[in-house]
């Protein structure tokens, strides 16, 4: 199988979501909304989330263990 250049570029960011580290993109400190790690996410996340928490509603920021943990209990379902 052939792989393109771009797709071993290590320097690409490969995900946009958030993150256990900051990040240039990811600047902004929240907790998790299930274990309250640190996770940090980017700026237009970080407004409309909270804008959501200003409003009433849960924290929706989760953690990649969290996230993981939530996915399979949901598939598992």
């Amino acid at each position: 199988m052939t792989i393109l250049q771009p797709t071993l570029d290590p320097n690409r960011q490969l995900t946009n979501g958030p993150t256990s580290f900051m990040t240039e993109r990811n600047e902004h400190e929240v907790r998790c909304g299930m274990c309250a790690r640190e996770v940090y996410v980017d700026h237009e996340t970080y407004i409309f989330a909270s804008g959501a928490m200003e409003s009433g509603l849960d924290n929706p920021f989760r953690c990649e263990v969290c996230a993981e943990e939530y996915d399979d209990l949901a598939y598992e379902g």
